[in-house]
């Protein structure tokens, strides 16, 4: 049986209302077991201090690291670059074009931290990935509404196609009211990093006290990635490809129901 992580933090750089269940599974090769975040009441924070350091840590409910606890951008970028493969350079280099931040609560540079986790969960820099249903598209995965979807070159993906992806995801597509497609710059003009997240994922954040909680169709399979905010967060902190647990395995570690492999991240 996994012990829960019980440390206990005077710093608020992690809050947690919840702590999710306790599975024991055989332990998977070359990857390090997760952990689960531990039971505190809803005024008191949790310090994972082992996070992006000893592995994937599953984080439940509210429970998300705030700006100051995630890697730095160029830390990340060094960190993800093999995987992020032949384009890498060109991905960074698009990223670091957005240089002002949409909250409040984080700066330019944790803002583009924000945007190569992201990359990282979509896509892992594949600019050529459709997903779901041939609805997602491009490094962040943008369901497009109003415009063609930024796609590679048929020789391959250059910078200005990167750069086309990554403001789709960030800035959405204009539409009557708020965005018709809304990019993840929408969402976190009115919400903290966590739910902004699930928004992105999901389409509206299901359930504001459980950032894990996403939409079912009618045979009841998952709509949207329930494992998410988890997967982004831990990215944030440096969990980098190699030491990544797969879906199955976090369905069994963290209780995270598999998404169907036609929808994606």
């Amino acid at each position: 049986m996994y012990q829960l992580l019980s440390l206990i933090s005077t710093s608020l750089l992690f809050s947690s209302i919840h702590a999710g269940p306790q599975v024991q599974a055989a332990p998977a090769a070359n990857v390090a077991t997760p952990t689960s975040s531990a039971m505190q009441s809803q005024s008191s924070a949790v310090e994972l201090s082992n996070l992006g350091k000893t592995g994937y840590v599953c984080l439940y409910r509210t429970t998300f690291p705030l700006p100051p606890a995630w890697e730095s951008f160029d830390a990340l970028s060094k960190a993800n670059q093999q995987a992020l493969g032949s384009g890498s350079s060109d991905i960074l280099k698009a990223i670091q074009t957005f240089n002002t931040s949409p909250n409040p609560s984080m700066n330019a540079k944790q803002f583009q931290a924000l945007l190569l986790a992201m990359v990282m969960q979509e896509s892992g820099g594949n600019g050529n990935v459709v997903m779901d249903k041939q609805k997602s598209h491009g490094i962040l995965q943008v369901q497009v509404k109003g415009e063609q979807p930024a796609t590679c070159d048929p020789n391959g993906c250059t910078y200005d196609n990167y750069l086309k992806m990554l403001q789709q995801g960030v800035y959405g597509h204009s539409g009557t009211g708020s965005p018709a497609a809304p990019g993840i710059a929408y969402w976190l003009g009115s919400n903290s990093t966590g739910p902004a997240l699930r928004a992105y994922n999901s389409g509206s954040v299901v359930d504001r006290f459980d950032y894990q909680k996403v939409n079912h169709d009618s045979q009841g399979r998952p709509t949207s990635t329930e494992s998410y905010v988890s997967d982004v967060g831990n990215r944030l902190a440096g969990v980098t490809p190699d030491k990544f647990p797969d879906k199955q395995w976090l369905s069994h570690i963290c209780g995270f129901e598999p998404v169907p492999p036609e929808v994606g991240s």
